[in-house]
């Protein structure tokens, strides 16, 4: 997997190394010192065994922070809590296996000019906190006829973290575009069982920012992300988010 996360995603590395190796260190002037708010919407390909539904959708909110320690370093923070909706069979039976997922990451990045627009920071980031609520079938057989298909709740507890690559360039005044190549791993117990699993995302993603002002801006983003898990993959985000810089 991230064998195949390097090659495809191979270009947009090496131009980011070769920027912040060659740059002339002018004044990109980006802010990371600012207080977000963001949302989303995903579509979820369903590769379990028997979806009803190809893709499931899913949404999520966030609220995060970063603040400038000093000239090129920065803490950050975030929260984040995200649905699902997967529809599958199961004995022949439709089943809704809904989830609910929440992380709380903690962390810091290292920024620097690659010229006197664009800006290449890297990340990295501590999951000090991963969950997941969802539904899971019970089969029951009958003696007489169909078996009876159920759900219960099932708990996902855990930790991870996060690594990051990034871009910021000003298109113009007041006009930003950011991309950012990431790779998460986490790793849980499920608690019903206490089993142990382990799983890793990478994820592009693509946005701007429109600044109003100095102390606000809006942005929208659209990422794409490859998942290890056997019963999902393929996640596509489009989400907006809201920036009160300090």
């Amino acid at each position: 997997m991230w064998r195949w996360s390097v090659t495809r995603y191979g270009p947009l590395i090496a131009f980011a190394v070769f920027s912040g190796l060659s740059g002339s260190g002018g004044a990109a002037d980006f802010s990371y010192s600012y207080l977000e708010l963001a949302a989303d919407l995903s579509r979820t390909e369903n590769t379990a065994t028997a979806p009803l539904e190809n893709d499931a959708d899913g949404r999520s909110f966030g609220i995060g922070g970063s603040w400038e320690v000093s000239d090129s370093v920065y803490v950050k923070y975030a929260w984040s809590r995200e649905t699902k909706e997967f529809v599958n069979e199961v004995a022949l039976t439709p089943v809704d296996l809904n989830s609910e997922q929440s992380a709380i990451a903690l962390g810091g990045g290292y920024h620097w000019d690659a010229g006197e627009r664009t800006g290449i920071y890297t990340e990295a980031l501590a999951i000090v906190d991963f969950a997941v609520e969802h539904l899971i079938p019970v089969v029951v057989p009958s003696r007489s006829g169909p078996p009876t298909v159920s759900t219960v709740e099932s708990s996902i507890e855990g930790y991870g973290f996060s690594a990051a690559l990034g871009m910021r360039h000003w298109i113009r005044d007041g006009l930003e575009v950011e991309v950012q190549l990431s790779r998460t791993h986490t790793r849980a117990d499920v608690l019903r069982t206490e089993a142990e699993i382990s799983d890793s995302e990478t994820m592009l993603r693509v946005g701007g920012h429109v600044y109003p002002d100095d102390g606000l801006s809006v942005g929208a983003f659209f990422s794409y992300s490859r998942h290890t898990d056997d019963n999902f993959d393929n996640i596509r985000k489009l989400g907006i988010s809201l920036r009160f810089h300090f």
